[in-house]
């Protein structure tokens, strides 16, 4: 199985407010409807034996943050250099096998090429390629032995007809090698590498258009998924439909995605193409008809788990619960109100933090959150 992860900035960690709901166990209420398949799924990939390594930090002023494994126990000061404040070199991309993998030589907003490198639970830094031009965003194999990145090569003015283009670089470590080159539809500026499962590498389009308040003027976060092996790029626009924000994909190419609007839902697509939409209130029975209230979605490898958080602007539903896509059972996560989602270890142990109180849990398929570390709050990346 893989870890998953979902990338955190430090300087924008928010707390969250409000009460969280009452403890659920309920199965879902759905909507489903027909789509085309995509194909043979992928086998199951062998279980990973390492303990993923994440950064975390407790909210002090210069607080330079800690690694700390996904046990909850600490083992060193992050390295010199992390970019807070653009004050650093070093920008952590997310966990790399036991170690975690990211990007030196640039200070934020800087340009001229970096070093792709990667980070121990002691601290040490090794590098794994030197003089990588144009920003790279950088994601690593589910088993922690090869690691990809994306270079973008024309990246449009706002307001600009022509595509975001990029080329896609991959290294098990012996030797970089180019894959193929991909590019996004008008609208998008922005492009980054964001995972890489059994299902392939997966590239999200933004653009910073809106300003501070609203800073992308895409309807949808697209999503292209790429295949490492032959390097064809796929837009899956056309498995998600065009209301729906990719969130995450499975080894079996089970994908869940974010339906915005006034009718805001989980939409969870199967290999063979059926769409299952979750609302709200089948989440929570809780009804909401505000839009923005699904802030993040992360899948187990198996895709027998679904990790959900739920923030609506006027706090009508906060919390976090978990979903079990083939039978529409939902558990409210409770220990904590405030949760988000960090990442699945490779036994499927949800790890999640409390970035107001600074706390990291572990949360059992039960939905029980237990406190793994009382002074930090864990995240995949900085940077």
């Amino acid at each position: 199985m893989r870890i998953h992860r979902t990338a955190l900035v430090i300087t924008s960690a928010a707390a969250l407010a409000a009460c969280g709901p009452a403890t659920t166990s309920t199965p879902a209420s759905t909507a489903s409807t027909s789509g085309s398949g995509s194909g043979a799924t992928s086998p199951t990939p062998a279980r990973p034996s390492f303990e993923p390594l994440l950064v975390a930090f407790d909210g002090v002023d210069r607080d330079p943050g800690m690694l700390m494994l996904a046990s909850g126990q600490t083992t060193g000061q992050m390295p010199s250099g992390p970019i807070i404040g653009g004050d650093g070199t070093l920008a952590i991309s997310g966990p790399f096998g036991g170690r975690m993998i990211g990007t030196d030589g640039q200070q934020g907003g800087s340009s001229g090429p970096v070093s792709i490198v990667a980070v121990s639970s002691d601290g040490t830094v090794t590098t794994l390629e030197k003089n990588i031009a144009g920003s790279p965003s950088v994601v690593e194999r589910d088993d922690g032995q090869a690691w990809a990145w994306a270079v973008q090569t024309n990246s449009p003015a706002c307001g600009s007809s022509s595509p975001a283009s990029f080329d896609v670089y991959t290294d098990d470590g012996n030797g970089a090698t180019k894959i193929g080159s991909a590019s996004f539809d008008a609208g998008v500026t922005r492009v980054r590498l964001t995972s890489w499962t059994s299902a392939g590498i997966v590239a999200h389009g933004d653009n910073a258009c809106g300003g501070p308040a609203d800073p992308s003027t895409l309807s949808i976060s697209p999503a292209i998924l790429i295949d490492p092996a032959t390097g064809s790029a796929t837009d899956l626009a056309s498995r998600i439909g065009t209301d729906c924000s990719f969130e995450d994909i499975a080894d079996d190419r089970t994908i869940v995605c974010s339906v915005d609007g006034s009718a805001p839902a989980v939409r969870v697509i199967a290999p063979d193409g059926k769409q299952t939409n979750y609302s709200i209130s089948s989440l929570t029975s809780q009804q909401s008809s505000l839009p923005h209230c699904i802030a993040g979605v992360l899948l187990t490898a198996d895709a027998n788990l679904a990790a959900i958080s739920l923030s609506c602007p006027d706090a009508s539903n906060i919390g976090l619960v978990l979903l079990e896509p083939a039978s529409g059972h939902v558990v409210v996560v409770t220990g904590d109100s405030f949760l988000a989602p960090t990442l699945w270890t490779p036994d499927d142990v949800l790890i999640a933090s409390d970035f107001g109180d600074h706390k990291t849990y572990s949360v059992a398929s039960s939905g029980m959150a237990t406190l793994i570390n009382s002074t930090y709050a864990a995240q995949t990346g900085v940077g």
